[in-house]
């Protein structure tokens, strides 16, 4: 009988531990549970928050800029800003004064951790001259948080030079000039051309993550000494896209690279931040070389999409601006110089016009 009461003592005691570490173990996953649903919520939020700073319009400026916080960096291809006071000033001279109907529609979009990234397309009239120009942007959020502390643009704004008449000849010439060097699919006008004077199925989620993030980087930071090895990544009906250059099929990308390194055979790019998610690469980075003899630095950004669970590539595009290869070629140098001017004297609320 007492074997049988201490048999029951020790059983009740078993059984009571198994109790709490039960009850606690689903608290902990309780806990998870708020965590992730926390974390998911959050993350919406700041999907949200994105859409509406890249959105705005000028009967909401009021609505977005409290989403920055005070100390906020800002940089597009012209403009630097840093501040809330600033970039309050900013937003009312661009958004409110310049362009007033300002239309944003934002196209691929993904947030992972604290840095949102999305493609889009803007059009309005900037001081009376309509424009449409394709861009990109990268947000950074505070930890935990929906304010943003950075940002940064970029778009070509030789899409707002075309349609200011004063400068249209430059950009067009020297878009002209650089799809004759580089473009197999162009029928160059000029007599001469400047150039003349596999994919396996992945195993998991990590392992595509991993490889994806791997073949993002080198389609990016490609160099006149490896681009060939990037080229078993092309997917059959992969296109590529720059503000200049719109490009077909794997093969015709083949030539187009092919020319482009003859014409800045020292080119070189420097990934700086990137981020993979659902497929989706993004990439900010700056190259620097000579295009045809002509030396440049220019910052941008790029999105590379994969076929999904692979590491073929159907679509990638590149944002800069071709301003900072204008800079270097001394006939174009003045009309990029007197754009910029033009621009910030409009919009920067720290330029002296200097």
């Amino acid at each position: 009988m007492l074997y049988t009461k201490r048999l029951i003592q020790a059983f009740a005691v078993l059984a009571g531990i198994a109790i709490i570490l039960s009850a606690q173990a689903c608290k902990k996953d309780d806990n998870n549970d708020d965590t992730n649903d926390g974390s998911a919520q959050l993350q919406q939020e700041r999907l949200k928050v994105g859409r509406i700073l890249l959105e705005v319009q000028a009967h909401n400026v009021d609505e977005a800029l409290p989403y920055y916080s005070d100390s906020i960096e800002y940089h597009d291809p012209i403009v630097s800003i840093s501040g809330i006071a600033d970039m309050t000033a900013f937003f009312n001279n661009l958004i409110v004064v310049a362009s007033p109907n300002l239309l944003t529609i934002v196209h691929d979009e993904t947030i992972d951790g604290d840095v949102y990234s999305a493609t889009w397309t803007m059009s309005g009239d900037f001081l009376n001259n309509p424009y449409e120009a394709r861009g990109i942007s990268i947000f950074k959020f505070e930890p935990n948080s929906t304010q943003v502390y950075y940002q940064r643009d970029y778009y070509s704004e030789g899409d707002i030079m075309t349609s200011i008449p004063l400068m249209a000849q430059a950009i067009l010439g020297f878009r002209t000039y650089y799809r004759c060097a580089v473009d197999p699919t162009f029928d160059c006008p000029l007599k001469s051309s400047p150039q003349m004077a596999g994919s396996i199925p992945l195993r998991s989620y990590d392992q595509v993550s991993s490889d994806q993030l791997t073949v993002g980087r080198q389609l990016v930071a490609i160099n006149a000494g490896n681009y060939t090895e990037v080229f078993p990544y092309f997917a059959p009906n992969y296109e590529y896209h720059d503000p200049i250059v719109n490009i077909y099929t794997p093969d015709t990308m083949a030539m187009f690279l092919d020319s482009l390194f003859v014409s800045s055979s020292n080119l070189i790019t420097t990934v700086e931040d990137e981020k993979l998610a659902n497929d989706i690469y993004f990439a900010t980075w700056t190259m620097s070389g000579e295009f045809d003899g002509s030396a440049f630095s220019a910052p941008g950004m790029s999105i590379v999409k994969f076929v999904e669970g692979t590491t073929q590539t159907y679509y990638s595009m590149d944002y800069y601006t071709e301003g900072d290869i204008m800079l270097g070629v001394p006939q174009l140098a003045e009309t990029v110089i007197g754009f910029r001017h033009y621009y910030r004297e409009a919009v920067d609320p720290n330029y002296g016009g200097n």
